[in-house]
This record gives structure tokens, sequence and C-alpha cells, in this order.
């Protein structure tokens, strides 16, 4: 995978999260990471609220300007561990698990579509993969899953 491809996966997994950015000059912005663009490189923030603890609706901040940026805790689905856990629970053959990373989406016999959304699908095969999604949420919740 190409790391253009690696870090638009890293990037979507955070979307609707909250990072920490800190700027160049000082400044920093903590808020929910609403989009980004990469070339050029752009981090778009809601409901942010400053180093000064001023709190701003929306924050698009230049990516000439950003130093790092922060994440403090990780997402709780990890599409590529998701993905595995079904082909080994479900006995499912590769070809049938689809891992489509940098999107963080799996398909499963091309019916059905798992994120970190949830399960779209129906049917029984569907029942079982949407009953095995919230039990690894609520593993990883509680920090059960690695």
């Amino acid at each position: 995978m190409s790391s253009t491809k690696r870090i638009m996966g890293d990037m979507n997994t955070l979307l609707d999260k909250t990072v920490i950015v800190k700027l160049s000059n000082g400044r920093s912005y903590s808020g929910l990471l609403s989009s980004y663009e990469l070339n050029p490189f752009i981090i778009g923030l809601a409901n942010a609220k400053d180093n000064e603890n001023n709190v701003y609706y929306k924050v698009f901040i230049n990516g000439l300007m950003i130093s790092e940026v922060i994440v403090k805790s990780p997402p709780l689905f990890d599409v590529r561990e998701f993905a595995e856990m079904l082909q080994k629970t479900l006995g499912l053959r590769q070809g049938d698990v689809k891992l489509y990373e940098e999107a963080g989406v799996i398909t499963v016999m091309e019916k059905i579509k798992v994120s970190e959304s949830g399960v779209e699908g129906s049917g029984p095969m569907a029942q079982r993969i949407y009953d095995l999604y919230n039990d690894y949420i609520a593993k990883k919740k509680k920090g059960d899953v690695k």
C-alpha cells in the first residue's frame, strides 16, 4: 500500500474523532476532525477550542502551519482486525471478505457492508455479523480486544 493511501486510511479513521492540532507558531486547537485534504494539506475541525479557550464552530487550518496532529485515544473499530476476525469466526473464504482499508470498509460476500458506523445488509448472515460487531465494539470499549 502506498504511503498516501496509508495516510488517507489513518485520516479517515480519525474523522469525527477529537484531535489536537499544534501549529508551528505555538497555537493549538482541539476539536472534532470534520474534514481534511491531502493536497494541499488542510484540516477542518468542528467545535474547536484554541489554547486560549476561545471556542469556534469551524476552523480550517493550513497544513503548512501544522507541526503535530495528536490523537488521545484510538478509534474503537479496527477494520483490518475485524475483517480477520470475521473470516476466522464465520469460516469464510478469503475472497468472501474484502477489505477497503483506506475507506474503512469491509464487504462480506459483496452483500454486507461493515464500517465504523455499523453493519448494512439483511438476512441471517447480516444478523450474525451485526451480533459479532456489537460484541466486538463492547469488548473494545472494555479493553478486552487488542
